[in-house]
């Protein structure tokens, strides 16, 4: 399942190239022959088998564009094991994006490489080709510390709500789709169905609107004085084979007007951009590929325009979504559009070469210098995490010397969704060195609204300083969607609860005075903790495992005698995509050997269950 929908994108490498360089063979490939190569490549998942599905995709292509599209449409159900309607769906609206942002590409020969890297996790990473980055100023040799006020204000974490506006009842959870929980043009009504939805949601489905509300009227309720919240990106569902703008633009509308209502007028809702809030999903055009999203920029800042400013506003609809606002006077929020560093964001490819697509890594470091200037403070939020196998590595690369460059000292903290699990991420200051004393910096992902995949609804809240603004405090609340069907028998409602704090939690292992943040080094010490016994069920790694996944009970266990609890503890002190430790989807991951040379190994993915893919466990 993981491989499945993924293969997908071979229809689109297969026109990724009508344009590319090199001469017209004499006599192009046949269809069998690209489905022979494609099929071999799903199989084996290896990169020699992926590169050669795509250069004869592109051959294919070449000769005939339109049938290399009717082609993939042929194989698609049989390879994916999706139904017609959803393969055609999804290849109409992304294939021709890809054929319009490479008219006027130039590609080399590594480049069938880095597609199948990227795009299917079958090759190694390529290597870094962004240039060190130039700064308007040197880091200062004494930069001033943080002072904490002793004043502490509550903020809502909200991440991932994938509201399903169509979600229905009783209908067959256990579908076919991607998606379940609704009856789709093509869903057999005469069919007995094998799992009911409940009115509450289902672990294959999007969020119902009635959970959503339930949600808003627990944190109304249950969280006091909220200074403010931030929504870290993709508010409609995961029905990616028939989103639009049509379709994308009033659940956008209703959601953030939903919101709204229950944290008050005097309660700020701070939001980013998810690839999921386009329509088509994921297309996110750059100055380079041609396209137009303008319409989502503009619907945004009106959707946002009773919480943000005017200038603010402007940044939304001319800066791609990004903008940077002050809530406080010395705290400064920037929010990113990190899709343009998402490698389903299939606009990236009209440019292989481009690490920064509409200049916004630079538009990043003009706006941290300025809070240097002023000294002020500054939270970063987006929806891609910088640090997830998602994220193209030139981009992360950027991001990761932006960090570096302006943190601890300007950079409080940092927050991200996309991955639907309750995770984080360390970064290192200069040298790399992977300890306490040079941990500058956490990134909190946030866990999502939705159950989607298999994990349990939830949000969380933090207790922040109003002088430093570091996190002293976290809090995950969740509800346990194993018991919807008794809450529907009982009539009552979800069972929305503290499912822990980061503080008491993990303070047990690595204590933390009262007066002290949850700082990047003292996470650095919370990962130690998880190596000293990480097959113990009742230690902090399994705890933290447990956690991250909502507590759900569909959650593979991440057994001590596999790799599973070092590439996770791996993975939590990688801040950049260069440095991954969880195998990106295809089945490749670094090997340690004594040589400096690089060695890779093929990885089963299918028999690694601890691993899922960002954002469930597929990418449509």
């Amino acid at each position: 399942m993981l491989f499945r929908i993924h293969t997908l994108t071979f229809a689109v490498a297969a026109v990724i190239c009508a344009s590319t360089i090199g001469a017209q063979p004499e006599a192009p490939p046949t269809a069998d022959q690209v489905r022979e190569l494609i099929s071999k490549a799903a199989t084996t998942k290896k990169c020699d088998d992926c590169t050669a599905a795509i250069k004869v995709s592109r051959e294919y292509a070449r000769a005939n564009a339109t049938a290399a599209v009717e082609l993939s449409k042929r194989l698609c159900p049989s390879i994916t094991k999706y139904p017609v309607d959803v393969c055609n769906g999804y290849l109409d609206m992304q294939v021709p994006v890809m054929i319009k942002a490479t008219q006027s590409a130039y590609f080399k020969e590594d480049d069938d490489k880095f597609i199948c890297h990227s795009m299917f996790g079958m090759c190694p990473s390529p290597a870094i080709t962004a240039n060190p980055l130039r700064f308007p100023r040197p880091k200062p040799r004494f930069p001033i510390k943080p002072v904490h006020s002793g004043k502490l204000v509550n903020v809502v974490h909200l991440s991932d709500w994938h509201v399903d506006e169509l979600y229905e009842p009783g209908a067959e959870a256990a579908c076919d789709k991607p998606i379940c929980c609704r009856t789709f043009p093509t869903t057999n009504t005469t069919a007995p169905i094998r799992r009911k939805a409940a009115t509450w949601g289902d672990y294959r489905c999007d969020t119902p609107i009635k959970l959503t509300q339930d949600l808003m009227k627990f944190i109304r309720k249950e969280i006091p004085n909220i200074d403010f919240a931030i929504l870290t990106g993709d508010v409609p569902p995961h029905d990616t084979w028939l989103e639009t703008k049509e379709t994308v633009t009033p659940i956008l509308e209703h959601s953030y007007a939903l919101i709204e209502s229950f944290l008050g007028k005097n309660t700020n809702l701070y939001p980013t951009i998810g690839n999921h809030d386009a329509g088509p999903t994921n297309l996110f055009p750059t100055e380079k590929s041609g396209g137009d999203l303008q319409w989502l920029y503009n619907s945004l800042a009106k959707d946002w325009s009773s919480r943000l400013s005017p200038r603010d506003l402007a940044s939304v609809r001319h800066n791609h979504g990004a903008y940077s606002t002050s809530p406080h006077r010395g705290f400064r929020l920037i929010s990113l559009n990190t899709n343009f560093c998402y490698n389903d964001n299939l606009y990236l490819y009209s440019d292989l070469r481009d690490a920064d697509p509409n200049h916004e890594i630079h538009w990043l470091i003009r706006e941290l210098q300025r809070a240097e200037d002023h000294k002020e403070r500054v939270w970063v939020i987006g929806h891609v995490a910088p640090y997830q196998t998602d994220c193209l590595e030139n981009w992360s690369n950027l991001y990761h010397q932006v960090i570096q460059r302006y943190s601890p000292h300007v950079v409080a903290e940092q927050f991200f969704g996309h991955s639907h699990t309750d995770e984080f991420a360390i970064y290192y200051g200069a040298g790399g060195d992977k300890t306490a004393s040079n941990a500058i910096g956490t990134a909190w992902t946030g866990p999502s609204v939705a159950p989607f995949t298999n994990i349990n609804p939830g949000f969380r809240t933090y207790r922040v300083d109003t002088g430093s603004w570091n996190v002293f405090e976290s809090v995950t609340y969740i509800a346990d969607l194993d018991q919807a069907a008794k809450w529907d028998a009982e009539g009552t409602t979800p069972n929305w609860h503290v499912e822990y704090s980061a503080r008491e939690a993990y303070g047990v292992s690595v204590p933390i005075a009262a007066d002290k943040p949850l700082s990047a080094a003292w996470w650095h010490n919370v990962t130690v903790a998880f190596e000293a016994d990480p097959a113990n069920m009742t230690g902090p790694f399994q705890d933290f495992w447990k956690r991250r996944g909502k507590s759900s009970k569909l959650i593979p266990t991440c057994l001590g005698n596999t790799t599973c609890p070092s590439e996770m503890i791996c993975t939590l002190r990688s801040a950049q995509g260069a440095d991954a430790c969880v195998v990106p989807q295809g089945g490749l991951k670094r090997r340690t050997e004594e040589s400096d040379e690089e060695v890779w190994e093929g990885v089963d993915v299918e028999s690694r269950p601890w691993f899922t893919k960002n954002c469930g466990q597929f990418r449509l």
